[in-house]
């Protein structure tokens, strides 16, 4: 998305004008500031304009609608004094191109502070000079970085304006460690973070220990196992430290959640940290994604259904915007129903048979709750979902950032399952695109998504490269935004 936070040009003095506030028009300088908005705003143009119902607002931005041919559209939630609150009300929820808000300073630093771009330096207030432009930039429909322009005299006499980047202070980023103890790898991910929701990932590091399978064949994970667990953790926590990271955040999922002796591993391995470890519910697991895709992909109103498939569990969750109205958790997990369901290299029809009708059967109890309203889109995040796009990317021939989006088709879903379903191991490892730590799980893991896709009438899938580490993330920095507030 991006923004244009504009506050209006200068206007005729307030003890020059006998007349009401509201109708106060530019003056000269005003209406030169105003011209000069216009030459900024050529080279990427707003698709929409919302102004302040005051003269002076929408006469700054009346040159820029007139360039465009937009109507300048007034809304009293712009006007000043008004609530932050109402002002949020208006951020755009998709990304079809610039917006572009004028309004009064007090509505513009209330929305910069609410989204904490910006701060205050020392005794001062956020800079937003007569006639300046806050230009906000975000991946998602929440901003997450933000540039400040002035506008500046040519010469002392001259007339002609331009405007002038000038730096301003940011909040600076908190940096965290997420480190994910799920069924398939422990995974550590640090990354800066900022109120704004903008993460930069700084170390990503995954160990294999396929705890899921082990739970799937015994209930209970084996001494060996569990040991080996807790020295990973350890030595991740360790990297974590190295990193200088301000948060370690720890969480659990389906392995730890369903073994036998999954609160003592817990124990052990938070004995082990040093603080405590959080085991996610299913339910927690699949809200925590669904609002790692909000963050990270322009979804705004529409209908979504979001799905993370791991090695143990399987997390649904349907909802519209920010709201969540159903999160589902199924035993569908890759690395759970290989080790249960497929003893061949390649797999026989029949395992390949059982694993669609496992889906099937965990599936149909649910899928009122998933698909009544129907998803306008179905987003999808996990290790199979990323490997599956990424084979579909690199057979391609050319590159593509998951971070855009990569769209799996029903079609090429089929045509993976077909290809990878009938090919042995070996043959999996000289495919382009495929990871060797994945290679023995991905049919598996393709077959459940296939078979989601056909049950709930999908056409695929948009693949998401942020998911459940993303999300904890996420919900840290809103935590800190509460016990700031």
């Amino acid at each position: 998305m991006k923004l244009y936070l504009v506050r209006h040009a200068r206007a005729i003095p307030r003890a020059e004008w006998e007349g009401e506030d509201l109708l106060r028009p530019l003056s000269e300088r005003g209406r030169s500031e105003s011209e000069a908005l216009l030459d900024l705003m050529l080279a990427d143009p707003p698709t929409r304009i919302v102004s302040a119902p005051s003269l002076r607002c929408q006469q700054t931005v009346e040159p820029v609608a007139v360039a465009t041919d937009l109507d300048v559209v007034a809304d009293e939630r712009l006007g000043e004094g008004e609530s932050t609150e109402r002002a949020l009300e208006l951020l755009p929820t998709d990304d079809t191109g610039p917006v572009l808000f004028c309004s009064h300073a007090d509505v513009i630093e209330g929305l910069l502070q609410v989204l904490e771009l910006a701060e205050p330096e020392r005794g001062q207030r956020i800079p937003v000079k007569k006639g300046s432009v806050w230009v906000l930039e975000g991946s998602g429909y929440t901003p997450s970085r933000a540039s400040y322009l002035e506008p500046v005299r040519r010469s002392k006499r001259g007339r002609r304006v331009r405007y002038s980047e000038r730096e301003v202070a940011t909040p600076r980023p908190v940096r965290a460690g997420v480190l994910d103890m799920g069924s398939t790898s422990f995974t550590l991910l640090i990354a800066d973070s900022t109120p704004a929701g903008e993460i930069r990932p700084v170390v990503s590091e995954r160990v294999m220990l396929r705890l899921g399978a082990v739970v799937a064949s015994g209930g209970s994970i084996p001494q060996d196992a569990f040991a080996r667990a807790v020295r990973v953790a350890h030595e991740l926590r360790a990297v974590a430290e190295q990193e200088k990271t301000q948060r370690f955040l720890p969480v659990a999922t389906a392995a730890l959640r369903e073994a036998d002796n999954g609160r003592e591993l817990a124990a052990a391995i938070s004995e082990a940290l040093g603080e405590p470890i959080r085991i996610l519910s299913g339910e927690e697991e699949a809200r925590v994604i669904f609002r790692a895709f909000q963050a990270r992909l322009a979804l705004g109103e529409r209908q979504v259904l979001g799905l993370d498939l791991g090695g143990g569990s399987l997390e649904l969750a349907a909802g519209r915007g920010a709201n969540v109205d159903a999160e589902v958790t199924l035993p569908l997990g890759a690395v759970r129903l290989h080790g249960k369901l497929v003893k061949s290299d390649p797999m026989r029809p029949e395992e390949a048979a059982a694993i669609r009708t496992r889906v099937r059967e965990a599936l149909a109890p649910q899928r009122g709750r998933l698909v009544r309203p129907a998803p306008e889109i179905a987003v999808a995040a996990g290790g199979t979902a990323r490997s599956l796009a990424r084979l579909v990317v690199e057979q391609r021939d050319h590159r593509a950032q998951l971070a855009e989006g990569v769209v799996l088709s029903g079609e090429q879903l089929a045509s993976l399952v077909s290809q990878l379903e009938t090919s042995s191991h070996a043959e999996r490892l000289r495919m382009r695109g495929i990871r060797r730590r994945r290679a023995d799980l991905l049919p598996t893991g393709a077959l459940v998504l296939q078979t989601v896709s056909e049950e709930l009438g999908l056409d695929g899938f948009t693949v998401c490269d942020w998911g459940l580490r993303e999300g904890i993330l996420l919900n840290d920095l809103v935590r800190d935004r509460r016990l700031d507030s």
